[in-house]
């Protein structure tokens, strides 16, 4: 990967131009044509580095509900909970960690009701009543942004690259009260075009166009829309969604830190602060789980996950804390809104 490529994965991950022409944006960015830079990107989807390249929406500004849900689930009934759950579009995420605690899947559904039938539905399956959710109360940060430093060119792939200790994120929106209240008015020409762009983005130098003439919109009723709802924050982020193992960051892990209530804001806001977390919240405790305090580590190996997290320990003084690594990807996918039959 060279300069350029490492240039323009570090824009498009979070900003892709909203604009008529965005090739031709990114490549003055990069200091590249149009065209090249068109080439680039076209080359880093087809390796698959880009899984996806579109909107990520807020479901709860869509008016959906989603919680994260932790379970005790029986060796010999991992399977058949597996299959369940990765048959339901809004089950985005399914993992096995390593802990008593060894399923841990993502639900998002129209209504709490839906929630709670999947995971009465596991909890079936599973022979126990041991299957959580863990739906978040306040948000610290969302922000999937892998660094690509331009000194890493030529690195040996299985040396650690320097990191900065912390840096402050403009996606860190600060302490995020539960998703309660959040949801907006949703037009059925809103619906319209998000079906639309939280598909992957037309292969095209003018992809806009393209979905503008599917529509019969015109291109810029399309980017006004697109800027609107960037604007009211329906769409977090216009981006790439990355592969992060092609990418060369093989290790994530569940960084779960035991913070007093009165602390949990200023301690979120601090790891929030750190580029290598992508995700940080507050979640409920359960009896057996002290832990209130939930980060995504993100690092090029196992070994990077741990440092990031003795650096998050040592700058906040939580001392307890632990690691879940993933043992097994079971689903992983992008989540589709106001589709018939989402559940």
């Amino acid at each position: 990967m060279d300069t350029v490529e490492r240039i323009l994965l570090n824009t498009v991950q979070t900003a892709f131009p909203v604009t008529s022409r965005p090739y031709q944006t990114l490549g003055e960015l990069a200091g590249v044509s149009e065209e090249d830079a068109w080439q680039r990107i076209v080359q880093l989807r087809k390796e698959g580095i880009i899984r996806r390249l579109g909107g990520v929406f807020d479901s709860h500004r869509l008016g959906y509900h989603s919680t994260l849900c932790a379970g005790k689930v029986p060796e010999n009934k991992i399977a058949e909970a597996a299959e369940f759950l990765n048959g339901i579009p809004g089950v985005t995420h399914n993992y096995l960690r390593s802990h008593s605690y060894n399923m841990w899947f993502t639900v998002i559904a129209a209504t709490k009701a839906e929630v709670e039938q999947i995971v009465n539905k596991v909890r079936e399956i599973a022979g126990t009543e041991e299957i959580y959710s863990l739906p978040a109360t306040r948000l610290f940060k969302i922000s999937v942004d892998f660094n690509f430093k331009a000194e890493e060119i030529d690195d040996d792939p299985d040396e650690d690259a320097e990191e900065d200790t912390e840096e402050e994120s403009s996606k860190a929106p600060g302490a995020w009260e539960s998703g309660e209240g959040q949801t907006l008015e949703i037009t059925e020409r809103d619906k319209a075009l998000i079906r639309f762009l939280q598909e992957d983005l037309p292969y095209s130098l003018t992809p806009f166009a393209e979905i503008a003439e599917t529509l019969q919109w015109t291109e810029n009723e399309v980017l006004n829309q697109t800027q609107t709802m960037l604007e009211k924050r329906m769409i977090r982020r216009f981006g790439a969604v990355l592969r992060h193992q092609k990418a060369g960051f093989t290790a994530n892990a569940m960084g779960v830190w035991t913070v007093p209530e009165d602390q949990v804001e200023e301690i979120g806001a601090k790891m929030a602060l750190f580029r290598e977390v992508s995700h940080c919240y507050q979640r409920p405790t359960l009896p057996d789980w002290p832990y209130t305090l939930f980060t995504m580590i993100h690092g090029r190996s196992a070994e990077e996950c741990q440092d990031i997290m003795k650096r998050i320990a040592q700058a906040t003084g939580v001392k307890e804390y632990r690691m879940l690594f993933s043992q097994t990807e079971l689903k992983k996918s992008s989540m589709k809104y106001f589709i018939e039959g989402i559940m």
